[in-house]
């Protein structure tokens, strides 16, 4: 299948992954600067990844918050498409040493509200249409990415984070999600997929490995379970790759640029 032929929705496209797959795919775009109504009835496919990751949420922002995260969600559903594409994440996952795979029934202990609006959308998709897919994804890296944890390690400007050494966390590169995608989309693979790395790091390990000498830790323990990517690996072999293999193609990559 041609994606060129396709009409393509893209949400949240004013910044971060959104922007970038809308630019690669030149697709129609859809974010805070514009009203619902005005969107077209149709489209062939529509890749939501729009959301709001505000943590500090105060009472009378938490309707705004919750439309960014769910209510718009119901509202795209209601639209005529052929395929609906919802950039989920694996932080729905508890933090723990099990292993978690898309069949995987978990008991939900979300850290936070966004990760909580993720599984109450990911619910909702499945009860309301039979033409999605669900992509839990790990952590994204990208030049143009906010600026995370992995990204102020690299640094090595002897600026403390907030977590601590012993934390774990999975990435995989914006150019990993893009290409899954597109996968998805001409081969019309439906249902739920772990898009993420093979194995996760360990954040003084990847201080160690990258031999840095100004990083700072914090405190916070963040533990990422491990994440059984069989499936998605199955239809994009690059998710064979572990994080600390992901992070040096990072490193390599923004060297050349």
């Amino acid at each position: 299948m041609a994606l060129k032929s396709l009409k393509i929705l893209t949400t949240g496209t004013r910044r971060g992954f959104g922007k970038f797959i809308a630019k690669k795919l030149n697709t129609y775009k859809f974010d805070r600067s514009l009203k619902f109504c005005d969107l077209d009835k149709n489209y062939d496919v529509i890749i939501h990844c729009a959301s709001n990751s505000c943590k500090n949420i105060l009472s009378n922002d938490f309707y705004k918050f919750s439309y960014d995260n769910f209510f718009l969600t119901t509202e795209l559903l209601k639209l005529n498409f052929k395929h609906f594409i919802f950039i989920s994440s694996i932080g729905i996952y508890p933090q723990s040493h099990k292993v978690y795979n898309e069949e995987s029934n978990f008991e939900i202990k979300t850290r936070n509200n966004y990760e909580f609006l993720k599984i109450l959308s990911e619910n909702f998709i499945q009860k309301s249409s039979k033409k999605f897919t669900i992509l839990r994804v790990a952590g994204l890296l990208d030049k143009s990415s906010r600026i995370n944890s992995i990204q102020k390690i690299i640094s090595n400007n002897n600026k403390r984070i907030s977590l601590s050494p012993n934390s774990t966390l999975n990435y995989i590169l914006y150019e990993d999600l893009l290409n899954f995608i597109e996968i998805v989309m001409k081969q019309k693979k439906f249902g739920i997929f772990n898009v993420s790395a093979s194995k996760n790091i360990k954040l003084i390990d990847l201080k160690n490995k990258l031999n840095l000498s100004n990083v700072k830790f914090g405190n916070y323990d963040y533990l990422t379970p491990k994440i059984d990517n069989t499936k998605a690996r199955k239809e994009y072999a690059n998710l064979k790759f572990t994080t600390y293999q992901n992070i040096k193609k990072y490193i390599k990559k923004n060297k050349k640029n």
